[in-house]
């Protein structure tokens, strides 16, 4: 009775939801959300490595036992691909697929994705993760539009088109190392996408632009957590599309700088967890600097800093969780880019969450509000903007923006229902995109306010899944999505089907 009235809930659901990605994921890796949540661990900060504790160790690495005796079926339908493994080191490989095709305006396309993933470690001491995809797809309208805007793809760096309209080459490679260099201290080195928060989004660091260069430390004492993540990034005019004089070319050297991020996380009960953040963005001009010794204090740098606004981007915030067991999770976000006597700029996200919605095992279900102010994020110097590769490090859709999103996800054995709305209202500049608002600094403050317009979009997928292998998420699916210009009553439907790996998230629901 109660499978069928799941099936009710999620069938009304879809009428306002009609995924080009599989959001599930817990940002990049196959770990189920609920047990992390479950065991009083620290969430704030992802991908886990399997360093972080003992909960995210077992999750990782734990191998499942198949019911075949057949090599093959065991890992098609239960096993990781490769293991080898004994009591001081495991190393686990995982092909990494993604082939589907699609429909949209007439017009059909095409997903072709083949890579491997690489993730072991040795003594509990060293972890480590490496993956290399190559592929070549036609992107969605959308995503083309953001390739003529901005030069690149979303998710990814430098993407070469190729001779059709639309179609496109690219890689992407992901690495990382992380060392227990004592009981207290994990020290992590890597080239990947992070995330801050516990939403679907992050105002603050999210996984939706290419990946970057980071130096991460974690220190855990009992209740507390200190994290500081070290970054390289790539300003925004990369491909020059500001189209400043003397522009940087693609076989040139990056413009690039650096961000800075620190959290201090408090666990007061199990319930609770409230995290105090720091974002620095740097010029990549060391020698300019010439700052005192406070500058390496987390939190007191950002205070004492502002008087060198022209070298340094400063934002400060505040995460929160509360989760019950019945009730379910509530989140959080609070992010700040300026105070002044007369205006405070900040960004805002509050969001609920609860893995067995209604009482019904398995039923996921998440709403989530994020408010960005047009204002935020921007600097005078159009090289310390929060951006990097021409896409946004926090929320997608850049600034200037409200949105409600809601996803609800069923699972039946090994078939899943997935279902996902995004109302997003933005503000725009002569643009269907508001992001060019974070990379240039005149748009907002020497045009008009009138000329901002108010874009509302409804973005709607549904996705049947039925899951093969669990162990390394490998699917087969077909989903529709709807994107829908509630201003110009215009609205287009991607179809799509196919065969993948659904361990990273690429987001087009913006």
């Amino acid at each position: 009775m109660k499978n069928i009235f799941v099936f009710i809930f999620l069938f009304f659901f879809s009428f306002c939801s009609l995924a080009q990605n599989y959001p599930l994921t817990e940002h990049q890796q196959n770990i189920n959300p609920n047990l992390i949540y479950s065991e009083n661990n620290f969430t704030l900060q992802k991908p886990f490595t399997g360093i972080e504790n003992k909960t995210v160790d077992s999750l990782i690495f734990t191998q499942t036992t198949s019911k075949y005796k057949n090599w093959f079926l065991r890992k098609i339908f239960d096993e990781n691909l490769f293991v080898k493994q004994d009591d001081k080191f495991i190393v686990i490989l995982n092909p990494l697929l993604d082939f589907r095709l699609n429909y949209q305006n007439n017009t059909r396309g095409y997903h072709n994705t083949r890579g491997v993933m690489l993730s072991g470690k040795l003594d509990s001491k060293i972890y480590f993760n490496s993956c290399f995809t190559e592929s070549q797809a036609i992107f969605p309208e959308n995503i083309k539009k953001y390739f003529d805007e901005f030069g690149v793809i979303p998710g990814y760096g430098r993407i070469k088109p190729l001779s059709r309209s639309g179609e496109f080459d690219f890689g992407a490679a992901y690495g990382n190392i992380a060392v227990k260099a004592c009981k207290f201290l994990d020290i992590s080195l890597g080239y990947d996408k992070l995330f801050i928060g516990d939403g679907y989004r992050s105002l603050i660091l999210s996984d939706f632009s290419a990946p970057m260069m980071y130096a991460k430390t974690a220190f855990n004492f009992k209740k507390f957590q200190i994290n500081n993540i070290f970054t390289k990034a790539i300003n925004p005019n990369f491909n020059n599309v500001l189209q400043h004089e003397n522009p940087v070319s693609l076989n040139s050297r990056y413009p690039a700088k650096y961000v800075s991020f620190n959290t201090l996380t408090y666990k007061p009960t199990k319930a609770w967890q409230i995290s105090l953040i720091e974002a620095l963005v740097l010029t990549q001009n060391i020698d300019e600097w010439n700052y005192p010794a406070y500058i390496l204090l987390p939190f007191v740098r950002t205070t004492f800093i502002n008087y060198k606004k022209q070298l340094t981007n400063n934002f400060v915030g505040v995460n929160t969780t509360w989760q019950n067991k019945k009730i379910g999770i509530i989140y959080s976000q609070i992010f700040i880019d300026k105070i002044s006597k007369s205006d405070l700029i900040a960004s805002l996200q509050i969001g609920y969450k609860n893995f067995d919605f209604l009482k019904v095992k398995n039923l996921f279900f998440q709403i989530e509000y994020n408010r960005v102010p047009r204002e935020m994020y921007l600097h005078a110097n159009n090289d310390l903007h929060y951006g990097h590769y021409n896409q946004a490090i926090a929320h997608p859709a850049g600034a200037g923006f409200n949105e409600i999103l809601a996803i609800a996800d069923y699972k039946f054995k090994r078939l899943e229902v997935l279902t996902k709305s995004v109302f997003l209202k933005y503000a725009t500049i002569n643009s269907e995109y508001n992001q060019q608002n974070i990379f240039d600094y005149s748009l907002l403050y020497n045009v008009d306010a009138n000329t901002f317009t108010r874009n509302p979009m409804l973005i709607s997928d549904v996705q049947i899944i039925y899951n093969l292998n669990n162990s390394y998420r490998l699917q087969i699916f077909a989903g529709i999505s709807n994107r829908a210009d509630l201003t110009t009553k215009n609205s287009t439907n991607f179809i799509q089907c196919g065969l993948r790996t659904a361990l990273r998230i690429n987001y087009d629901d913006f």
